[in-house]
């Protein structure tokens, strides 16, 4: 058993390294070290990582919303930079640049905070649905047509006057 840092300065093995015969001779030890902290197992010149369930479903969750959250930062470069985004996030050109900027900084913030804090992903996903659907109704042309439309003010009825049926 030795303690070993993989992955250059960003310490993200820093874990203690067992081998399959370690696993075999001290199973108790080598698990009550995993439900602190990952383990590496080595075998063969192969390694395997030894962490708790939950762990290693954050891990799993995490990466599963990193890639949608990429491909949105993407295509919100690309329509800044007036290039045509993936046809995924093509109701992005809906919006002007500085509409663009305000988007990526709460995406991003969300992001950081699920990535670093909270876990909370969904907190990510919302933001973008509600930007995506706020380009939906900007392109769909019914806000400016509100907006557009004459006023048609007319007074409210008594309340006294309503009858109860």
């Amino acid at each position: 058993m030795s303690s070993v840092a993989l992955a250059g300065s960003w310490g993200l093995f820093n874990d203690e390294l067992f081998t399959t015969t370690d696993l075999n001779r001290r199973t108790g030890e080598v698990l009550n070290r995993a439900r602190k902290a990952p383990v590496t197992i080595s075998r063969n010149g192969e390694q395997f990582a030894l962490l708790k369930r939950e762990q290693a479903a954050e891990l799993v969750r995490t990466v599963l919303h990193l890639g949608p959250t990429l491909e949105f930062l993407e295509g919100a470069f690309c329509v800044v930079e007036r290039e045509e985004p993936p046809v995924s996030v093509a109701w992005l050109k809906a919006f002007h640049t500085d509409d663009i900027r305000q988007m990526v900084r709460e995406i991003l913030a969300a992001s950081v905070s699920a990535l670093r804090e909270t876990g909370d992903w969904d907190a990510v996903d919302a933001i973008i649905h509600e930007w995506h659907e706020s380009a939906l109704v900007a392109r769909s042309g019914v806000l400016d047509e509100a907006l557009n439309a004459p006023l048609e003010e007319a007074p409210l009825p008594d309340p006294r006057t309503v009858v109860e049926p």
